[in-house]
Order: C-alpha cells, then structure tokens, then sequence
C-alpha cells in the first residue's frame, strides 16, 4: 500500500518463520500456463495468499501456498519472481523470500527453500540462474541473492532504499521510492548499477517518488513518479520520464493533472499503461499512453466504475490486461481480465488485496 507503517511485528514471524511442513493433500493442483497472482494480505495479519488462474480453462485455485505446505506465506506477500521453473515469492514485513517449484507450489525443506537477512525486502530481479537482485525499502543497500542455494551473496550500497528495477544490457535501473525509512533520503533519483561489477555508476534525477519503470522496443526506459500527495500545501504532481540509457540523461515527458500510478508496458514494447485519476483510496482509470507521442493519452480506456483498481499486469504472449481490484484491501479482492483492446473477458476472485503478478 501507499505507506508502510514503521512497526516491526515480532509475533508475526513467530507465526511464519516456522517454515513449511509436510505437504497436506487438499485436492490435486494442477499449474500449467496462466498468471499467479500474490495477495499481499492486511498488515501484520499474515494473512498473504498465493492465486493461479488458467485463462484457457477459466479456472482459478485461490491459497495455493498454504494448501500445498500447511504454512502461511507470511506478512505482506510483495512481488514474485519465477526463475528456472521455481517461484520466488517477495515477503516483504516477514523479511524473507520462499522458493516453491512453479508447477507445484511445493517448498522443498529438504533443498534450501528460503533466504533471510534482509530489512524490508519488496522485489527480485533475476540477472543469471544464481544470482538476483533483491531491492529493500528500509535498507541503503541493494542486496545480491543465489537463487539457487538460497543464500545472502552480497549487497551493493546504494545510500538510498531501493525499489522497482528494469535491466538494460548489463545495467540495472532501481528507483529510489520511499524516504519512510532512511532521514535526509532525496526520492527523485533512478541509479543504475553495473550488474557485472555489482557497483553503483549513476544518478539520474527524476520527478519525486519513482515507482513504476520499464524498457521500450528501443531499450529507452520509462519512469513513473507518483509525485508527493501527502504534502496537501505543496502537493507535486505525478510525471513520466524517458531515460537513455546511453548517455544516462532523462527528459520528463509530461507532468500529469491527476495522479497516475502502477507503469506497465505492452509486449511490443510500444504502448504504457498506468492507472490514471485515482490515489490509494479512490480508484482511478487504466489510460493508455503511445510511446511515439508521450505527452498525451490516447483513446483507450478502461474505466474504474467504482473499482479499485490497484495493479495492472500485461500478459507478455498476447498482451491481455490484468487488472486487481483492491476493493476495501481488507476483503478478498478481483481480478479482471481484458484484451489488449480493453474488451473484458472474464474476472476472477482472488486472495485480500491482490497484487504483484507474474506469468507462468
């Protein structure tokens, strides 16, 4: 959500930190191509779920984890990650990150299935089958995990937290989100990271509060920056930037009028998408952006209709539009289903609050 309280729950790990037990037959689960949806839960309650859904036999199986392991996934599910034919699962105020095989959700305590360490870890970012990127919203460094043995590797010092991460080439761009956590943090940069050398190489001032970021069909990259909604006197609007990652400049390309939130991209690499009109509280519009003429949305759109739209996932095969609906974020929330046409197709029930999607 918008903000993430300060407090750090210790009873909640007591809760979670137990690890998963013996698998509990409930049921066959079958996973096969489709879209796993992590529910982040209500804070502190450990109540994070994971969701599949399977578009082709318009299927949904809702609490996956737990079903398969008997165990919670813990507090705040934040983002996923598959890798290998393994899913990377984000725990954000739990501190931890699971691995459970992608097509059967089972977490493996005989292999090593969960790494520790972090502060507040929020995503992953795969680079090679043993080494990933973990950003962290209340730590200065940018941690480096093994996927593989599930071990802590490393971490390069950012000086600020860190948060969404795009690659180009050999680089990694991370945006620099939330102050929250870190006095005196300027949240208005993108910095780049040389993925090879594992060192920071630049600093790329943006518009306040960068969140969403992601590379068009020309390698440019793309930053969202919500803008500051909770100074009311001096409230900054929320901008769009494109950054060249050749010479490490970027141009804002619109300041927008309305808040726009969540950045997503096409498979084409042509068309953005953000949530447009709404805030964490009042649920906005999915607009359409053509990167050939950025400074304007074009025809499409996709309206709230008195839902909370929260987070926006673009099937990478054919570019349909999942689209969670938060509703309240204390009840069991939706999932609809558009073309790239904005046509629905179908919607799903999910787990509270559904979130970070990823495709399998």
């Amino acid at each position: 959500m918008k903000r993430i309280t300060i407090l750090l729950c210790s009873l909640l790990l007591v809760f979670a930190a137990c690890g998963p037990k013996d698998p509990i037959p409930q049921g066959e689960v079958t996973i096969g191509k489709g879209v796993f949806v992590i529910n982040e839960g209500t804070f502190t309650y450990a109540n994070s779920s994971l969701t599949f859904y399977d578009p082709v036999m318009d299927t949904v199986a809702n609490n996956l984890f737990y079903r398969v392991n008997g165990s919670p996934v813990g507090d705040v599910g934040q983002s996923l990650c598959l890798l290998v034919g393994k899913l990377y699962i984000v725990v954000n105020n739990s501190n931890y990150i699971y691995k459970v095989d992608a097509s059967t959700i089972v977490c493996d305590t005989n292999q090593p299935y969960m790494v520790t360490g972090f502060i507040s870890p929020r995503y992953m970012l795969p680079l090679a089958p043993n080494k990933a990127y973990v950003s962290d919203l209340a730590s200065t460094k940018l941690w480096i995990v093994n996927p593989q043995d599930m071990t802590l590797a490393g971490s390069v010092e950012m000086g600020k937290s860190t948060e969404t991460m795009a690659q180009v080439g050999n680089e990694v761009y991370v945006t620099n989100w939330s102050r929250y956590y870190i006095a005196g943090m300027e949240n208005n940069t993108v910095q780049v990271v040389d993925a090879n050398n594992d060192v920071k190489v630049a600093d790329i001032e943006v518009g306040m509060e960068p969140n969403g970021i992601v590379v068009d069909k020309d390698g440019m990259v793309w930053v969202l920056c919500e803008g500051d909604s909770y100074d009311f006197e001096n409230e900054v609007p929320s901008t769009l930037w494109k950054i060249n990652p050749t010479t490490k400049e970027a141009a804002m390309v619109v300041s927008f009028e309305l808040k726009a939130l969540n950045l997503a991209i096409d498979p084409t690499g042509s068309y953005l998408y953000c949530i447009y009109g709404g805030d964490w509280t009042n649920g906005g519009d999915v607009r359409r952006i053509d990167i050939t003429h950025p400074t304007e949305f074009d025809d499409f759109v996709i309206p709230s209709e008195g839902r909370m739209f929260y987070k926006i996932a673009v099937n990478p095969n054919n570019g349909d539009l999942y689209l969670s609906d938060a509703k309240n974020y204390t009840t069991n929330g939706t999932v609809y289903r558009y073309t790239s046409d904005g046509v629905l197709m179908s919607s799903f029930d999910a787990g509270i609050c559904p979130g970070n999607m990823t495709f399998n």
